[in-house]
């Protein structure tokens, strides 16, 4: 009798084997909604999704112990700005509505829901492993859109990137690029860890295809954010052939790495350094944004206040006109920074930098090597293109962008978690 499992404990287990496979299911649904179709309640259903996985954690309580600190340090941080800065609004209405107080920053607390849970839902090597497959598959139909689209007008294409009727709904180029970028390193990745020349060459194929692609889709920050990604790739394939010298090579290889990155920026952009020019208005907006992130260093201006802060500082009236910019920093650190506060942006690239540590760690132990080298390379990618857009911002229009980062970012709490879900295979 003292062996058997008593009846809650039994009732836990398969409410938890349930909301697992429910839980899968919703959020494979939720990715195809996300690539495919016009819908308008991506984060709702992100919620949900989420919401699910938590409750599927109930059988496994020990993964309640290891949510990303610094992740929801950001968070803390950004829901007490939205607070101060809505405090007088709010609490002279007739009958306060106190969770208003958070509702700038509440898309945060979704965000560290889904991530949670869906980090439950991918918690298995197959489980990974068919989520990649997934991903990549959705990006190459969604790639062959864009190209039939820039064929059927002769590949001529405006700069706003609206002339892109398959996939109005990633809202242009710069949406667009993000998935592009992400499929691009997944790709890499096949290349270098493919154990046959038939899957090399498959991985090289797809990698050189969504290159094309985004050249024609005509993003100057993705071509740039692709070109770092291959920069990396010949640091990782070195390392790989290398086994038993990795420390000096990587720290060697970072430096490479960046200083080829930057060489190519600057040889991207080098007609508009030539001619005095400022990014198409994004080094006016950049200068704007840090002064305002200067001025407002505890808190910021609020979550969701970046906008009528920028007017407000009379700042904008340089970019104003010409350029636009107003909703965007055009660069994710500088809006966390403006909006949150230093000690919010801080936070803000700690959970980044964790995200890269999970994906480095994992792939250092021998896990996954597809799966952990691919969103390695995919935050890679992703980090160098928020230099010049913010995928993560509140707003509707970039709502799938914010959503396929957060999945990103939940496979990498799965991947974190494997080493100690199967601590015999670090021997």
């Amino acid at each position: 009798m003292n062996g058997q499992p008593t009846a809650a404990a039994m009732v836990s287990e398969g409410v938890s084997r349930i909301c697992d496979l429910a839980g899968v299911v919703l959020l494979i649904v939720l990715g195809l909604r996300m690539f495919f179709v016009f819908d308008a309640a991506l984060e709702t259903r992100a919620l949900v999704v989420g919401l699910v996985g938590v409750v599927a954690c109930w059988a496994n309580r020990s993964a309640l112990k290891n949510a990303p600190l610094p992740m929801l340090a950001y968070v803390g941080v950004a829901l007490l700005s939205a607070a101060v800065h809505r405090w007088a609004t709010v609490s002279s209405a007739p009958e306060p509505a106190w969770i208003s107080l958070f509702t700038p920053a509440l898309h945060l607390v979704v965000m560290v829901v889904f991530i949670y849970g869906a980090a439950h839902l991918l918690r298995t090597p197959s489980r990974l492993s068919w989520f990649v497959v997934l991903l990549v598959a959705a990006i190459g139909v969604l790639a062959a859109q864009i190209a039939f689209d820039r064929a059927s007008v002769d590949f001529v294409y405006v700069r706003s990137g609206f002339s892109l009727p398959s996939v109005p709904h990633w809202g242009g180029i710069h949406g667009t690029s993000l998935f592009l970028t992400i499929g691009f390193s997944l790709a890499s990745a096949i290349m270098l860890t493919g154990p046959s020349v038939s899957r090399v060459l498959a991985g090289g194929l797809l990698a050189g295809g969504l290159l094309v692609v985004e050249y024609l889709n005509g993003s100057r920050g993705g071509l740039v954010s692709m070109a770092f990604v291959l920069a990396a790739m010949g640091v990782f394939a070195v390392v790989r052939r290398t086994g038993g010298t990795r420390r000096p090579l990587i720290l060697g290889g970072v430096v490479v790495v960046f200083s080829i990155g930057f060489a190519l920026a600057i040889w991207f952009m080098r007609a508009y350094v030539e001619e005095g020019g400022n990014l198409s208005g994004r080094t006016l907006i950049w200068e704007a944004t840090a002064r305002l992130a200067l001025d407002h260093p505890w808190l910021g201006v609020g979550p969701g206040n970046y906008a009528q802060a920028i007017v407000d500082s009379r700042r904008a009236e340089e970019f104003l006109t010409g350029y636009g910019g107003l909703q965007n920093a055009h660069n994710m650190v500088l809006h966390v920074a403006a909006e949150v506060g230093v000690i919010g942006a801080l936070a803000f690239v700690g959970f980044m930098l964790w995200a890269v540590k999970a994906c480095w760690r994992t792939w250092a132990f021998g896990h996954l090597p597809l799966v952990s080298l691919g969103f390695l390379l995919v935050l890679a990618g992703f980090l160098v293109h928020s230099l010049s857009e913010n995928y993560l911002d509140a707003r509707a229009e970039v709502e799938r962008t914010r959503l396929l980062v957060w999945i990103v970012m939940a496979a990498a709490l799965a991947l974190e978690r494997l080493p100690r879900r199967f601590p015999a295979e670090q021997a």
